[in-house]
């Protein structure tokens, strides 16, 4: 297995992975926005892309985090936002090897700490964030504001 941490290189397959992920939280298929918006998060390092491949050099899966800053520990931390795998290699522990290289990736940048969300419905992937030591936050609640989109 070979992780990549992402430039424009690999927008190409990035954007159909991101798509699929996108439709598997029942989004719909958009491969040119989601291509956009990929080569746009990677042309502004808003974010930080790693893929995953398999040892046929196949892409199985990616993840994207979002840098912020938590002003009570003056310490940046990364926001996990999207984690993928393809559907064929789920419970082959690709996800866990991904999220073990970001771990020590971000450990080795000084992050204070990675913090993500799941669908309440996602036993799967609760399973495997808990396994990895993450804690179901119980201290915070979490508010949204939908805000409406300018004309």
């Amino acid at each position: 297995m070979q992780v990549i941490h992402c430039t424009e290189a690999q927008l190409d397959v990035l954007s159909a992975l991101f798509n699929d992920y996108r439709i598997f939280y029942e989004q719909a298929s958009d491969l040119p926005a989601c291509r956009a918006f990929i080569q746009q998060n990677l042309r502004q390092n808003r974010s930080k892309i790693f893929l995953l491949l398999d040892d046929q050099g196949q892409a199985v899966a990616f993840s994207q985090l979002y840098p912020a800053v938590c002003s009570i520990s003056m310490r940046p931390y990364h926001y996990l936002s999207d984690l993928y795998t393809t559907p064929s290699t789920r419970k082959s522990g690709y996800a866990r090897y991904l999220m073990n290289h970001i771990t020590e990736h971000f450990t080795r940048e000084g992050a204070q700490r990675l913090t993500l969300d799941t669908a309440t419905t996602n036993k799967i992937a609760q399973g495997l964030y808990e396994s990895l030591g993450y804690q179901r936050e119980e201290v915070y609640i979490t508010y949204h504001q939908v805000l409406e989109t300018p004309i």
